[in-house]
């Protein structure tokens, strides 16, 4: 769709109770509005945060043109989850059912069949995949880190986040991203450690970097590192590719 000049996606979300704008380098500029939502006043929205708009996209223009200029999807030949030491031969076969499957029951393979030619429903279905191994994996690992340290916390939950590592709540709630995954053990273990800090200092004070920095003490390093840990993160697992 085009209006004032930009080109943008319109999703419908029964969840949402207000117009909301996203830019990102996969999607350009999406709107997302409520059930119901009147599209006739999207040109009086677009208006009112033209600047805004424009000034997004031209932030992310350089990642879109990189993407853009990327080969065309194709399904993952492996899958290595580095964080566990964990690797996956994916083998894919086209079938007429309209039900795609995955099995990986057989040590070191990944079978897919079905409609092998529909890029959301593989994308999809990975994403289940990797949540699935991310609710097996990472728990245990702060379960252990959360021992070793003595920094408690009241539950972890697993979610594929756009762009935050982990969170953890006011009420010790601890909540990672599935992509954690893909990263170096040292950078994974590094954002569990950051979050469990957090139960303690729910910003990010001297009194915080010092409780991570005694039980990391290289964390300065690690921070700089992980700046770049998407580019671990295969196209396929991204939230925006789900």
């Amino acid at each position: 769709m085009t209006d004032f000049a930009f080109d943008y996606t319109l999703r419908i979300s029964q969840r949402a109770r207000f117009i909301r704008l996203y830019v990102s380098p996969h999607k350009g500029l999406e709107i997302v509005v409520p059930h119901g939502f009147n599209c006739k006043h999207l040109p009086d929205v677009l208006q009112r945060k033209s600047a805004w708009i424009t000034r997004a996209l031209e932030r992310v223009r350089p990642q879109r043109e990189e993407l853009l200029a990327l080969p065309q999807w194709s399904i993952p030949e492996r899958i290595t989850l580095c964080a566990v030491d964990l690797d996956w031969e994916v083998r894919s076969r086209w079938t007429s059912a309209k039900r795609l499957s995955i099995n990986y029951h057989r040590p070191g393979q990944i079978e897919l069949q079905g409609p092998i030619d529909d890029e959301a429903l593989v994308r999809s279905l990975l994403g289940r995949f990797l949540v699935v191994q991310a609710e097996q994996h990472l728990p245990p690992l702060l379960h252990t880190l959360s021992r070793n340290t003595g920094l408690g916390y009241s539950r972890v939950t697993i979610r594929r986040q756009r762009s935050r590592w982990g969170s953890c709540s006011a009420y010790k709630s601890i909540s990672l991203n599935a992509a954690l995954l893909f990263l170096p053990y040292h950078l994974t273990r590094y954002v569990l450690v950051h979050e469990l800090c957090h139960t303690v200092h729910l910003d990010h004070s001297d009194n915080f970097w010092a409780l991570v920095g005694r039980h990391c003490p290289e964390y300065q390093c690690v921070e700089r590192e992980l700046r770049e840990g998407k580019k671990f993160v295969p196209r396929w697992a991204t939230c925006e590719a789900a």
